[in-house]
């Protein structure tokens, strides 16, 4: 079964040490990264902490959220929370 088969458990939170997947929803394009803690931000290896842009727009999200990053200078980016792994705490 592929990601995009699985339906997501609906009681999956968006939490430091869960992998997500969300849609940026003005592009359609998708991005999978571990949401960490307070630490810095490692793009490389996709571990966004709390205080980044998508770390304080999706935290406490469900699947299915939408939600708005906020970047300085520019509009919100609507993203919607597509799938919450726990499968790596």
């Amino acid at each position: 079964m592929t990601a995009a088969q699985r339906v997501p458990a609906q009681t999956e939170v968006a939490e430091p040490g869960t992998v997500l997947t969300v849609r940026y929803d003005r592009s359609g394009r998708t991005e999978t990264f571990m949401l960490g803690g307070y630490g810095a931000c490692d793009t490389d290896r996709k571990l966004y902490p709390l205080r980044s842009p998508i770390g304080r727009a999706i935290v406490g999200a469900r699947p299915g959220d939408q939600r708005q990053v906020v970047l300085s200078g520019s509009e919100p980016i609507p993203v919607t929370l597509i799938d919450v792994d726990v499968g790596g705490r």
